[in-house]
Order: C-alpha cells, then sequence, then structure tokens
C-alpha cells in the first residue's frame, strides 16, 4: 500500500503543464544543444527535486538523486524526440531510481542516519497521515508474531528503552540472557521485515531504526 501512496504523491508533484516549445527542445538535446537542455533543466528541477524529497526525506539525497535523473536524461537525449509525454517519461525514471535508491538504503544497516533521518521527517499531508496509521499496525503485527520471551526483550530494550541489566532485574533473568533474546529477536524481525520489503518500504524503514538504535 505505500508505494501505491508515494507513487499518487510522486505523480502529483510531476504533473505540470508541458513547454509550449517542449518537442523543440527535446529534438535540440538529442543533437547535444546545452541551452536547450538548460531550459528543461530549470522548468522540471523544482518538481524532481520535491519528488525525491517526499520519498526519501532527506535534501541531500534527494538534491543527489535529482542530479542522477538530469544526467540520465542528458546520457539518453537520442532517445528524447520519439518521446511523446516527456512528463511522464520523466515521471518513470525519477520513480525507478528513487525507489532503487530507497530499497538500497533500507537494508545498509551501517547507513543509521539515513534510517533515523527518514523517520523524523514528518508531514502532515494525508498521504503521511495514512502511512503513519500504517506503520503502527505493522510495527504491532510483526512484534506480536515472535515468541512470548523475545517479544517482551524487544519491547523493553526498543520501546522503554531499558538497558539488559534493567530487563534482566524486571523479567528475573541475567543481563547474557537478555542480550541473547535481544539477539534472536533482532534476527527472526529481519527475517520478517525482508518479506515486506517490496510494497511496505517506509515500515521496514522505521522497524530497522528499532533494530539499529
Amino acid at each position: 500500500m505505500y508505494f501505491a501512496i508515494v507513487t499518487n504523491c510522486l505523480g502529483h508533484r510531476l504533473h505540470k503543464k508541458s513547454l509550449h516549445n517542449e518537442p523543440e527542445l527535446l529534438l535540440l538535446i538529442a543533437k547535444g544543444d546545452t541551452r536547450a537542455y538548460g531550459q528543461l533543466f530549470d522548468y522540471y528541477w523544482d518538481q524532481v527535486y520535491g519528488a525525491g524529497l517526499q520519498l526519501t526525506k532527506n535534501p541531500e539525497l534527494a538534491k543527489d538523486l535529482a542530479q542522477d535523473i538530469f544526467l540520465k536524461l542528458w546520457n539518453t537525449r537520442s532517445k528524447l524526440p520519439g518521446i511523446k509525454n516527456f512528463s511522464g517519461y520523466l515521471y518513470v525514471i525519477t520513480r525507478n531510481l528513487i525507489h532503487d535508491q530507497l530499497r538500497m538504503n533500507v537494508f545498509r544497516e551501517s547507513n543509521k542516519e539515513f534510517l533515523v533521518s527518514y523517520v523524523a521527517y514528518t508531514n502532515n499531508c494525508p498521504q503521511e497521515q495514512l502511512e503513519q496509521k500504517e506503520l503502527h499496525e505493522v510495527l504491532d503485527e510483526t512484534i506480536n508474531q515472535l515468541s512470548p520471551k523475545l517479544r517482551q526483550v524487544f519491547k523493553l530494550s526498543r520501546l522503554e528503552s531499558l538497558s539488559h541489566e534493567e530487563i534482566a532485574e524486571r523479567l528475573h533473568i541475567t543481563p547474557l540472557s537478555s542480550k541473547t533474546y535481544m539477539v534472536r529477536a533482532l534476527m527472526t524481525l529481519r527475517k520478517l521485515l525482508s518479506k515486506k520489503a517490496g510494497k511496505l518500504l517506509s515500515i521496514i524503514l522505521l522497524l530497522f531504526k528499532l533494530l539499529i538504535s
């Protein structure tokens, strides 16, 4: 569901009336005209960057992705004259590159800064509100698939921020047992999350924040 939401949002952000001379510009760009390319770049930059920011929640990453998208346009400029709907073509390129980048970042545990900045980003638009509701639902559902002891330790550690010593005291176990249960909980959750990565990307990002924080 989440990819459907963000894809709709992305399409909305990239919906803009074509330039009156766009076919001519595309033909000139195909011939290597940098001035024509500059016109197209200036006209569509804000939308492409905005779409990247909406999906990545990271201004620097959104800027890098927008640059990559326009570089791809230039490198494949020979195809441009045959494109009848340039806005739609730009949408497909933008969607694919951004989604590929997000999927790559989801499973890099070392990229904690990206994950934390993503889930820390807030927006009050209806799409974001629906996303947050779904996040909490799937979070509860996934954690509840753990065995009782693993679920207890995980919640105390990640949701209540207790140390292993505090968990051990509360559950009447040793700190080493607490650490062992936590490792097993993380391994189980990662296995469960990997099955949902394709369509619930922001949920995976949130849960991976819980796993590595």
